[in-house]
């Protein structure tokens, strides 16, 4: 398998972009099969005689000037667009200052790599090709499970699009593909659609077809049943292909309707969920492990509203479609047998009072995922009571440097390949659907919306060993889904040391609001967040008499809010004679400029509609900032104490996007009554603010990162236990005591040794 992986900016003009364009020239000449990975170009406006190039990542879009003439960039773009092995040769091209930290990064960011190579200027495009070459013959090659040849493949892979006219279902064994479910849902709900279904089944004898067919009723007339082999010309014409196992037997229909590039609607459960283990590569059909059947056993029961869901949203992408795309390049990726074999784990010292831990979380960029990871790192690193890896996952937004900035300690634990361990705590969104190699999982939810979306269904309620959560409005939820109250346990956050009463205050917000009072939002500029209730209610605020000034600081605008955020609003609002004057801050903050930014406003206002725990009202609190919230939600067990007043809120229903567990809620402030509670806050705000900060140093004391860390231990400790322990399929759920005192003790060991990976170059 000749695949090589290009990783830098090829748009510049110095040395390295340079060397970078003819390695890529090279290569592609001399047949390799090559993918080009971008790192995060910081977006620029165009020089003179430069034109701007357009890019996406999928989630983010940006722009690229160049000067390069458009033959040489259509050859980048082809490159860019390209997929190439997740274990293909990995060559890193950076200016000589940053090659160490671009090479380490390039690695965690694509950690299958057979190699991590480091270009040098020196080294001419051949004899790089000669090193990749020579790492390709020493890595060898693996075989995946539920891999396929490229020679089986190949055809699927090259299938162009074409227009829509059916949707496609493939089964040699009905039930265990859920045949009949399709059939059914196709006659009640689609069969409308002006597109037929064409049913493959293989094998399957006259009478069974015959018997699923009466299934549809009136709609058996739009069905179409193909008793051959499955193959690339059944699915040309498909607007999605529908596979909602109840028992995943064999990959062979899943792994091609993948790579044809249609989008795919498939059951995830444990025995799919390592084929579908990319991000956002079919739509998830949920529902619930049958652990006893009379008649079939054991098996999966997808939720037919789940089905229906998953089946609508395919129906509604776009052509050519998205979803299929990402799932072609996940079986080039993922799924390609004969590919470089995957590099072996390190060989770590196992300490025998030291249980292992995985925490993996998007810990590259800025989001709420990122920061509490962070957090629980820095002080599982500070207790010293296990070995600790940090695993990280896409998004990469940010470098070394950054995190050096951020955490300096917590370099030394970043791993490409941690291993067998005894606990693996995932974060970050989408959830992590298959298992990790470890003996306890874990998985952290945070769900705003009061049902979880069956698509989280069963690895949150069934296949995690134990789910963590931070508060108590999360932990409902998760049990109202099926969760056995025994294997949830509730760590609430903790606050950094930044977040203090005593952090040095803005100087822009101080010369802004002058003697006049700051009122500020923190957060999402979004509905879920509250935003147009707290213009409202300070737009009747100032209409009451009262004199202040707006500060907001907004987050995720370019990232997890782009497209939906409420930004405009915004706008309008400060167009509008009589508001009153408003500071924006954009961009990301460290820790210490965010808690100076809530050590210089006066009060916070947070009027939320959901919120899984309401980490800005925490560090308000920590910092001695009044904080007026929602009643009712996940923040009231941060609302205790004086400095605080609650919103009126109702609960109500919500109509969202997809199948969920239960009907969907969020609790609707009254911005009447946020209008009220904040003019009173203004009317004695010297008052407020004194007993606000009297009480911050309490506040840091009840809500610590050491305790939270003290549960994550804990959690390891099982899995540690496990050890000498062979687990059977009937292992019994450890019930776990209530969680500890915040006030606890925390246990401090010597640190860690560093733990340093060394990169190939």
């Amino acid at each position: 398998m000749n695949h090589v992986r290009i990783h830098g900016d090829p748009f510049g003009d110095g040395q390295e972009h340079s060397a970078l364009r003819s390695f890529l020239r090279f290569a592609v000449g001399n047949g390799m099969h090559v993918s080009l990975s971008l790192p995060a170009a910081p977006t620029r406006a165009a020089g003179p005689q430069e034109r701007l190039i357009p890019l996406t990542d999928g989630v983010r879009n940006w722009n690229v000037a160049t000067r390069l003439p458009p033959a040489e960039v259509e050859l980048i773009l082809r490159a860019v667009h390209a997929s190439a092995a997740a274990t293909a040769p990995l060559v890193v091209f950076a200016a000589a200052a940053a090659r160490e930290d671009a090479a380490r990064l390039a690695g965690l960011e694509w950690p299958q790599a057979a190699a991590v190579v480091v270009a040098r200027c020196a080294v001419s495009a051949p004899e790089l090709m000669d090193r990749v070459r020579a790492e390709l013959r020493w890595a060898g090659s693996e075989h995946p499970e539920h891999a396929r040849s490229e020679f089986e493949l190949r055809a699927w892979l090259q299938l162009e699009q074409s227009e829509a006219s059916c949707f496609v279902h493939v089964a040699h064994e009905p039930f265990a593909c859920g045949t009949d479910l399709v059939v059914e849902a196709f006659a009640n709900r689609f069969a409308d659609r002006g597109l037929r279904l064409r049913l493959v089944l293989p094998g399957v004898p006259e009478a069974t077809v015959a018997e699923l067919c009466a299934r549809a009723g009136d709609a058996a007339d739009r069905i179409d049943a193909v008793r051959e082999p499955f193959a690339p010309e059944h699915v040309r014409d498909a607007a999605a292909i529908v596979q909602p196992y109840r028992r995943f037997e064999s990959s062979r229909e899943l792994v091609p309707a993948l790579a044809s590039a249609r989008p795919v609607v498939a059951s995830r459960f444990a025995a799919t969920a390592g084929v579908l283990a990319g991000r956002a590569v079919v739509h998830p059909v949920g529902g619930r492990n049958i652990a006893e059947h009379a008649r079939h056993g054991a098996h999966f029961a997808p939720h037919p509203m789940a089905l229906a869901a998953a089946w609508s949203d395919a129906l509604a992408e776009p052509a050519p479609s998205p979803t299929g795309a990402r799932a072609r390049a996940h079986c080039v990726a993922a799924l390609t047998r004969g590919r470089p074999a995957t590099p072996p784990p390190p060989v770590h010292t196992i300490g025998a009072q030291r249980p292992t831990v995985v925490l993996e979380a998007p810990l590259f960029e800025t989001s709420s995922s990122a920061e509490l990871t962070i957090a629980t790192a820095r002080a599982l690193h500070a207790r010293g009571n296990v070995d600790l890896r940090l695993v990280p996952n896409a998004p990469f937004r940010h470098d070394l440097a950054w995190l050096r900035a951020r955490a300096p300690e917590l370099e030394q634990h970043l791993t490409r390949n941690p291993g067998r361990v005894d606990l693996w705590l995932s974060s970050g969104w989408p959830v992590r659907a298959d298992r990790p190699d470890c003996r306890r999982w874990v998985l952290r939810v945070d769900w705003e919306y009061g049902a979880l979306p069956q698509s989280l269904t069963p690895h949150v309620t069934q296949d995690a060993d134990r789910v963590l959560v931070h508060s108590e409005h999360v932990y409902r939820t998760v049990m109202a889904a099926g969760r056995a109250m025994d294997s949830i346990k509730v760590v609430p956050h903790g606050v950094d040391e930044a977040m203090r009463a005593e952090a040095p205050p803005d100087p822009r917000v101080l010369a802004f609001k002058g003697r006049l009072p700051a009122v500020l939002f923190c957060g999402g500029l979004v509905w879920r967040k509250g935003f147009d209730v707290f213009l409202s209610a300070v737009l009747a605020a100032r209409a009451a008499g009262h004199q202040f000034v707006v500060v907001v600081k907004g987050v995720g605008t370019e990232q997890h809010y782009g497209g939906y955020h409420l930004g405009d609003l915004l706008e309008r609002f400060e167009r509008t004679p009589g508001t009153p004057p408003i500071l924006r801050i954009d961009g990301d903050l460290s820790r210490a400029e965010l808690a100076s930014v809530y050590t210089a406003c006066d009060v916070m206002l947070h009027p939320y509609r959901g919120e899984g725990f309401g980490m800005p009202v925490l560090e308000a609190r920590a910092c001695g900032l009044p904080v007026i919230a929602t009643k009712g939600g996940a923040s009231d067990a941060l609302l205790e104490g004086p400095g605080t007043a609650r919103i009126s809120a109702e609960r109500r229903g919500l109509e969202l996007p997809g199948a969920h567990v239960a009907h969907p809620w969020i609790l609707e402030p009254d911005a009447a009554s946020a209008a009220e509670e904040l003019g009173n806050m203004l009317a004695g705000i010297e008052r407020v603010r004194r007993a606000a900060r009297a009480v911050a140093p309490a506040v840091r004391q009840v809500f610590d990162w050491s305790e939270a860390a003290h549960a994550v231990e804990q959690l390891a400790h099982e899995g540690f236990a496990l050890r000498s322990v062979r687990p059977t399929i009937d292992e019994p759920k450890v019930v776990l005591p209530p969680p500890p005192s915040r006030a606890a003790a925390a246990v401090r060991d010597p640190e860690t040794e560093s733990r340093r990976e060394p990169v190939r170059g």
